[in-house]
């Protein structure tokens, strides 16, 4: 669902009495990065914010042409938390205001460890729409049952791309915020003999908060439906 807003700006266009009508539309995804044993599950909130002209005619004006992405919430889960703990955390999350009033995405790593978190989302009202990504080494990105395969080098291009173009905003206010830069710093590219991109953080270093904000990041940047789980009770 997406929250779409009017505001005036300033313009001394002959078209219009000095005020041009913006419309903003902001949509919100949350990706969960499911921990180990030695990695902590990580959160990441983040809006996508678009803006066009109420007038289509006078696109040209529009103040800010490119979408923003905007990270709003970090977290980090104590290491050891149960996993049944984690979900119902995650689940008291999005019921809080605004989340709860915004009807965000939520796309959680499918990939390993993260299929039996993912498969206690049945039954959560606030959890159902959940969408699984499996993140590969492939290059192609498919659909499949609840969710997405996605490769990893994707995800985290993306993030290269909105970084280098500005279009990222981090604020500086979360506590988390030096963490996931450094992750962001950590990150490396490699290529494999056959000549194939590896996207990993460095030796000794965590990439959960990256993978959080990829996964929220991707969630946005697909215009498909979210299909509802589909939950079969035993008789």
């Amino acid at each position: 669902m997406e929250l779409e807003t009017y505001t005036t700006v300033p313009t001394d266009d002959s078209r219009v009495n000095g005020e041009l009508t913006i419309v903003r539309r902001r949509a919100v995804a949350v990706g969960i990065d499911v921990g180990q044993a030695h990695d902590p599950t990580a959160i990441a909130v983040v809006s996508r914010v678009t803006t066009e002209t109420a007038n289509r005619e006078l696109s040209a004006l529009n103040p800010e042409p490119h979408p923003r992405y905007e990270v709003q919430h970090l977290e980090r889960l104590r290491l050891g938390m149960p996993y049944p703990a984690q979900v119902d955390h995650l689940e008291a999350l999005l019921c809080r205001p605004p989340l709860n009033r915004m009807g965000p995405r939520v796309l959680v790593d499918y990939t390993g460890v993260g299929r039996p978190v993912f498969d206690m989302f049945a039954g959560r009202h606030a959890l159902r729409r959940a969408q699984g990504v499996v993140i590969t080494g492939g290059r192609d990105t498919t659909r499949h049952g609840p969710g997405w395969s996605v490769p990893k080098g994707e995800l985290v291009s993306k993030l290269q791309a909105l970084l280098h173009a500005g279009e990222l905003h981090i604020a500086a206010s979360l506590p988390d915020a030096p963490v996931l830069l450094r992750e962001l710093q950590d990150f490396r590219v490699r290529f494999t003999d056959a000549g194939n991109a590896t996207f990993n953080a460095r030796e000794g270093a965590h990439d959960d908060l990256v993978l959080a904000l990829a996964l929220a990041v991707f969630g946005l940047s697909r215009p498909e439906t979210v299909r509802e789980l589909v939950v079969t009770r035993p008789r």
